[in-house]
């Protein structure tokens, strides 16, 4: 699939979230341009002012990953978490595998074994057909060991 990416720039300037979001994606992942993440987080915090779940959880990892910006887990737990509650989201089942990964490995904070165990579960708890099963999967094997240590 390919976007047409002069006139969604045109569109989010103009303010649509939905574009904004869609081409701050674009620049994030290098989808139909180069990538470039001072603009994916230009147009992602419009769209994330706007309240946009997507715009907000890729906000997370990149302050996670430290994508053109510095690494600040703080932050992307702070943006995770706001995307985690399924009332406030279409993105819960993502923000928290990704909380899952930061308490698990202590990505940059020290490990947190029963908040990994909160997120993980909670995880599983939304699952659906739709989500990656790797990360489903991923969660499942966190959850099983964890069984087992206890």
């Amino acid at each position: 699939m390919t976007f047409n990416i002069v006139e969604m720039r045109r569109k989010a300037e103009e303010g649509s979230c939905p574009s904004q979001c869609m081409l701050g994606l674009c620049y994030l992942y290098g989808i139909d341009v180069e990538t470039n993440y001072a603009e994916a987080f230009r147009f992602l915090s419009a769209a994330a002012e706007q309240r946009s779940s997507s715009a907000v959880l890729n906000l997370g990892r990149m302050y996670a990953q430290g994508l053109g910006i510095q690494q600040n887990m703080p932050e992307a737990i702070r943006h995770f978490e706001a995307v985690a509650k399924p009332s406030d989201s279409s993105d819960p089942f993502s923000a928290r595998i990704e909380l899952g990964r930061i308490f698990s490995h202590g990505l940059g904070i020290p490990v947190d074994g029963n908040l990994a165990l909160k997120w993980y579960y909670s995880a599983i708890e939304i699952a659906t057909a739709e989500n990656d099963p790797e990360e489903i999967n991923e969660a499942q094997a966190y959850l099983d060991n964890e069984s087992k240590r206890r």
